[in-house]
C-alpha cells in the first residue's frame, strides 16, 4: 500500500472513531431509583444501593443507576405515583404501601399468616404469581419485581406485657397494612408512621407498642431501649418482600439484553437480602437479650388464635369487595398456600423440629 492511501485509510479509521463515540455515549441511559429508606439503611438500604450498583455492572455502564434515599426526590408516599408519572423511572419499596390503589398489591409483599419467604418465592417464580402480578401491574404502568426479602418478623416490641387478647384492647401500636386493619378488630389503636418517627414515640409514651423490619433494623433504630418486652413470630409478616417497580413504557423499551440484565439483578438481589438478614438476625437479638436486658417471649395460643380469626375476617372482606383481578390473585395466592403447607410441614417444619430434640452433637468453640 503506498504512503497516500495508507494516510487515508488511517484518517478514515480516525473519522469513524470520532464519529462513533457521540454515537455510542447517546445510547448510554441513567435511572432514577427513588427508595423507602433512608440511604445505608442495614439490609434495605444497602440492597437498594446493591441492586442498584449491580444493574450497572451488568449492563456494562449502559444503564446506570443513581439512588435517592427515602424523600430526597418525591415524598415517600409518592413512590409510585412518580414511578407512573416518569418522574422516576423505578422505585425500591414494598408493594404492601400501596394497598389504596388496589388491595391486590397486598399479596406481592406479606399477608397476615401467609407465605414464608421461601413459600412466597416458589409463588412467584413457579407457581403463578408472576403473570398475576404483570397482570396487575399493566393497570398502573408499572413492571415489578422481587427485590430483597427481610425473611420472619417479630411480633413486636413492647412497653408492657401482654398475656391475654383484653390487654390488646387500646394499645397504640404502629404496625401497617392489613395486620393493623386485623388488630384493630380486637381494639388496638392502628399507628401509621415512617420508621425514623418509632423511637421518639416509643419513648415519649405515645406508642406502647411497634414493629417495623425484623431484629435487624428494629434494633438499629433503637427499639430496645424503650420496650423491653419483644414477642415471636411476628403474624403479621412471615416474610416481608421488597421489590422494585419500573415505568413499564420506560423498561419496554430497553433493549432486550438490558431488560434481562435488570430482571437478573432483581433475582440476585432478592435471594442476597433475605441470605443478609437471615446472617445477622441471629447476632442482633442475641445481643438485645443478653446485652439489652430485652425480655423475650411468646404470645398465649389464643392471642395468635385471635390474631388468626381477625385476619381471615380481613382478607375476606378485601376478596368479597375486590375487583375480578384482586380476586383471581388472592385465589391463586391461597390455593398455593393450602397446597404447600403440606410440604412445609413435611419437610422445613419437620426438620426444624426435629433439630430442637435432645442430642448429642457438636458446638463451635
Amino acid at each position: 500500500m503506498s504512503t497516500r492511501r495508507r494516510f487515508l485509510a488511517g484518517a478514515a479509521a480516525a473519522t469513524a472513531s470520532v464519529l462513533a463515540a457521540p454515537a455510542l455515549a447517546q445510547n448510554l441511559i441513567e435511572w432514577r431509583m427513588i427508595t423507602a429508606w433512608p440511604k445505608g439503611l442495614a439490609g434495605a438500604g444497602t440492597g437498594a444501593q446493591r441492586l442498584a450498583d449491580r444493574i450497572g455492572l451488568l449492563t456494562q455502564g449502559q444503564l446506570t443507576v443513581k439512588l435517592y434515599g427515602a424523600g430526597e426526590l418525591v415524598p415517600v408516599d409518592q413512590n409510585m405515583t412518580a414511578v407512573m408519572s416518569g418522574d422516576a423511572e423505578m422505585s425500591h419499596d414494598m408493594s404492601a404501601y400501596y394497598l389504596s390503589k388496589s388491595p391486590a398489591f397486598a399479596f406481592f409483599s406479606a399477608i397476615p399468616f401467609g407465605l414464608m419467604a421461601q413459600e412466597y418465592n416458589a409463588w412467584i417464580y413457579a407457581g403463578g404469581g408472576r403473570v398475576l402480578w404483570d397482570e396487575l401491574g399493566e393497570h398502573f404502568g408499572i413492571r415489578a419485581f422481587a427485590a430483597g426479602n427481610t425473611g420472619a418478623r417479630l411480633g413486636g416490641w413492647f412497653r408492657r406485657e401482654i398475656n391475654t387478647v383484653d390487654d390488646l384492647k387500646g394499645l397504640r401500636f404502629r404496625i401497617g397494612g392489613l395486620a393493623g386493619q386485623a388488630l384493630a378488630r380486637l381494639g388496638v389503636n392502628q399507628m401509621l408512621m415512617p420508621g425514623s418517627q418509632i423511637m421518639p414515640k416509643l419513648q415519649s409514651g405515645d406508642l406502647d407498642a411497634a414493629e417495623f423490619m425484623g431484629p435487624v433494623n428494629d434494633l438499629s433504630f433503637g427499639f430496645q431501649n424503650a420496650a423491653k418486652f419483644c414477642y415471636w413470630p411476628g403474624f403479621q409478616e412471615p416474610c416481608a418482600a421488597l421489590q422494585l417497580q419500573i415505568n413499564r413504557s420506560k423498561f419496554d423499551e430497553l433493549p432486550p439484553t438490558l431488560r434481562v440484565a435488570v430482571e437478573a439483578a432483581c433475582t440476585e438481589e432478592n435471594s442476597r437480602s433475605l441470605a443478609e438478614y437471615n446472617a445477622r438476625s441471629p447476632t442482633a437479638i442475641a445481643q438485645a437479650v443478653t446485652q439489652q436486658g430485652v425480655v423475650l417471649k411468646q404470645f398465649p395460643d389464643e392471642i395468635y388464635k385471635a390474631f388468626g380469626t381477625a385476619s381471615g375476617e380481613v382478607l375476606a372482606g378485601m376478596i368479597d369487595n375486590g375487583d375480578d383481578l384482586t380476586k383471581r390473585i388472592a385465589t391463586s395466592y391461597l390455593a398455593f398456600r393450602q397446597e404447600t403447607l403440606l410440604w412445609t410441614r413435611i419437610g422445613d417444619q419437620g426438620y426444624a423440629n426435629m433439630r430442637l430434640l435432645d442430642y448429642s452433637y457438636p458446638k463451635a468453640g
